[in-house]
């Protein structure tokens, strides 16, 4: 029996250090995750400072993604781009504005410190939910605000074309998508349809796990 008594009592305490060692694995897991997330907003902080004063000199807004820390976007809507219904073709009003704006985010983005901050650059088209009730309405408007997208990045590069380096680097980082009016702007619980047509600059920063793999 004493025997029995003592397999018993050492399987009982096996037990209680698995568990305790589960116990502590989970909460060192909790940390480690925890802490990374910090790494990884101070990571995004940086990047925000750094294009903050390139974006509000030319007074446009610069949002956060509620649902990726790491995601923030300068929106240009149509005081800064105007498109003609159903265009892409980017005003003449709209050149002039990517020809002074793209070159000085462009400097802050490729600047050595903050080229390594970031996961990628992704010029969103966005429209309004005009003419989708019609036959393939929803599908017109991705196509359109894909090519609207892609027109902004083919005239953000032109912008650089006497700066072969940060052409070079914003090629590298940068694609175009279109996103249709899959994310309208809501502006105290009420649709804007005028504020949902708009490109905007989707600047990702590196996780603090794709940093250190660096």
């Amino acid at each position: 029996m004493k025997g029995e008594e003592s397999k018993s009592f050492l399987a009982n305490s096996f037990t209680d250090l698995m568990a305790s060692l589960a116990v502590i694995f989970i909460l060192l897991t909790i940390v480690f995750i925890r802490n990374s997330a910090e790494k990884s907003k101070k990571e995004a902080e940086e990047v925000r400072k750094s294009i903050a004063e390139v974006v509000d000199k030319n007074s446009l807004p610069l949002v956060e993604d509620p649902n990726d820390p790491l995601s923030m976007s300068v929106r240009m809507g149509e005081e800064w781009l105007k498109f003609d219904l159903g265009s892409a073709l980017v005003s003449k009003a709209g050149v002039s504005f990517l020809e002074r704006f793209i070159p000085s985010l462009a400097e802050q983005l490729c600047r050595d410190d903050i080229r390594a901050r970031l996961d990628a650059v992704l010029i969103e088209g966005h429209t309004d939910q005009s003419g989708e009730d019609r036959a393939m309405g929803t599908n017109n408007n991705i196509r359109l605000s894909q090519e609207r997208a892609f027109s902004v990045l083919t005239h953000s590069l032109s912008a650089l074309k006497d700066k072969p380096s940060l052409r070079d680097c914003l090629l590298k980082l940068a694609s175009a998508s279109g996103r249709g009016s899959s994310f309208p702007v809501i502006q105290d619980g009420d649709y804007r349809a005028d504020l949902s047509r708009r490109v905007e600059i989707r600047i990702r920063s590196k996780s603090n796990e794709q940093r250190q793999s660096q």
